[in-house]
This record gives C-alpha cells, sequence and structure tokens, in this order.
C-alpha cells in the first residue's frame, strides 16, 4: 500500500522516506511477498558474513576506509585479527533490519520513484586498480525520480530539479548511537566507522556527488522508533573522497599514516580501535596497538 497523498508535499527526501518507512513497515502495509523475501535475503546474508568476517579480506568501500592505517596494514599482508565473538549476533540483527527496510521502503513508496536495492557499481576511476583491492561494491538504496508528474505530490519540483537521484544507506545502531547520529554535524563531529567515507566512494562511482546522500539510522533496541534519516551534504562527501585517495596512495606506497585516525576522533576513536576496555571492531587492533604511539 502506497504513502497516501499528503496535503502538501514533503519539503526534502529525508522527509519523504521517513513518511514512506514508517508507512510501509506497519504490519497492515508491509507487501507480505517483500517481507518474506527480506528475511531469506538476511539469512543468506548472515550466512555469508559469518564466513567473511573470520577471513582475511580486500578493501573495499564498506570496509578499511574510516582509518588510513587499516590499508597500510592490509597491504603490509598483517594478518587480520578474528573479531570479537559477542558481535554476531549485532552483525545478524544489522542484515535483518537492513532487508526489512528495503521491503518497508518498497512497498510504500510513491509510484513514478524507483527504489533500487543492493544495486551493484563499479568504483571510481581514482580507486586504485590493484589485487588487494575490490572493483565493485553495493550500494544499499537508490531513488530515482522516473515520472515528474507523479511524483510532485511529494516532493517539491525544486527538490526534484536538484536532486533527482539520492543514495540511501542503512546502519543499525544503538540507542546512544542513534541520539548522537540525529544530531551530528557530519564533517565536524567524528564518524568513526567511516559512515561518510563509504557514501563519498559510492555516490561519486555513481557521478551523483553533487547530489549529497542520506545516512540512516535504525534503532536496533527499539524497533518501533522511526528510523533517523540524515542529509550528507556534497562538500563533506568530497572532503571525505580526497582523504581517502590521499590515505590510499600512502598504504600503496607503505608509508605508515600513523595514528591520525585517534588524533582525528579521539575519545570516538577507542571503540572501533579497542581501546580504554572498549571491545574493538578494527581487524588490525591488535598489532596496531603494538606499534602505538598514542597512549591511553
Amino acid at each position: 500500500m502506497t504513502l497516501p497523498i499528503p496535503d502538501k508535499p514533503y519539503p526534502d527526501w529525508s522527509r519523504l522516506l521517513s513518511a514512506v518507512w514508517l508507512h510501509g513497515s506497519s504490519v497492515r502495509n508491509i507487501d507480505k511477498h517483500e517481507a518474506n523475501a527480506a528475511v531469506d535475503r538476511a539469512a543468506e546474508s548472515i550466512r555469508d558474513s559469518i564466513v567473511e568476517r573470520n577471513e582475511a579480506r580486500s578493501i573495499r568501500p564498506s570496509s578499511f576506509v574510516a582509518c588510513g592505517r587499516q590499508a597500510y596494514f592490509m597491504l603490509k599482508g598483517e594478518e587480520p585479527h578474528k573479531m570479537p565473538d559477542n558481535i554476531g549476533s549485532t552483525f545478524a540483527v544489522g542484515h535483518l533490519l537492513h532487508e526489512l527496510a528495503y521491503a518497508a521502503v518498497k512497498s510504500a513508496m510513491p509510484k513514478g520513484i524507483l527504489v533500487e536495492t543492493e544495486r551493484a557499481v563499479a568504483l571510481p576511476d581514482w580507486w586504485p586498480d590493484h589485487p588487494s583491492f575490490n572493483q565493485s561494491g553495493h550500494v544499499d538504496m537508490v531513488l530515482t525520480v522516473t515520472d515528474i508528474e507523479a511524483a510532485l505530490p511529494f516532493l517539491p519540483k525544486d527538490v526534484i530539479k536538484r536532486h533527482t537521484q539520492m543514495l540511501v544507506d542503512f546502519k543499525t545502531m544503538g540507542s546512544f548511537s542513534v541520539r548522537k547520529h540525529g544530531k551530528a554535524v557530519f564533517g565536524d563531529d567524528p564518524d568513526a566507522f567511516g559512515y561518510t567515507a563509504q557514501l563519498a566512494i559510492y555516490t561519486d562511482a555513481l557521478g551523483i556527488i553533487d547530489n549529497g546522500a542520506l545516512l540512516v539510522g535504525i534503532n536496533r533496541d527499539s524497533l518501533t522508533k522511526p528510523i533517523i534519516p540524515r542529509w550528507v551534504t556534497p562538500e563533506v562527501l568530497k572532503s571525505e573522497a580526497q582523504r581517502i585517495k590521499v590515505a590510499f596512495e600512502m598504504a600503496i606506497e607503505q608509508t605508515d599514516p600513523g595514528e591520525e585516525f585517534l588524533v582525528r576522533h579521539g575519545e570516538d576513536a577507542n571503540f572501533f580501535c579497542g581501546r580504554k576496555g572498549k571491545p574493538g571492531y578494527c581487524p588490525f587492533r591488535v598489532v596496531c596497538g603494538e606499534n602505538a604511539t598514542v597512549t591511553d
């Protein structure tokens, strides 16, 4: 059941996506075929990720882009450290919520707006042509206005004209992280998990970096809470793309970038790096700690 026509158009893609998700995620409105397919795809993704996270991996937009030292250690041949065992359930929930979000949006998105999920993309021209780098990726969602007249009741004409296409990336978060996400100033506040870096790579690959992108927080602690879509500006994405280019050039040249990540992110880096009693999500947290100069 598609979203009912509003009294006036939603002011931007963020508001429209929030309304679509809220309408489409209800038991009454979600397409049952989409929901069943979502559960099947989630199960397959969980099986794949269990194998993937315990094997050496190549560098790709969804991994090893947050910190320049990750790519450096990967190309140096350092062995990735196994991820903490207790986070497996977190990733499993993340896969399921991603798929259910796709189903909700597909169920309620108005006619005239195409919803593509898990779209395969070739990476930007500046992405290294190197054996340790994946040469393709998948974006969570791309929204494209295919019929302007049909979309006009839902989006203003100037929004459609400026942003005919919008990339959307979903991230599952705990309640604390969702609150931070809702208040974050992208480009100024720390992004320790490389979310904006991933958006920069994919929007550049699709040729829509000037449109910005939507980074959507999903609260995995309370599934009744609404999603939090935030628009990341083209300026932030272009800045991130430049940072990643420099980091990869240094990694290929085997120049250790040092602990710029820790310096750049401060306390927010501890959760990712596994410092000060935090679990650590970085597969190179052990060897990086052995080469530490920034002390706790």
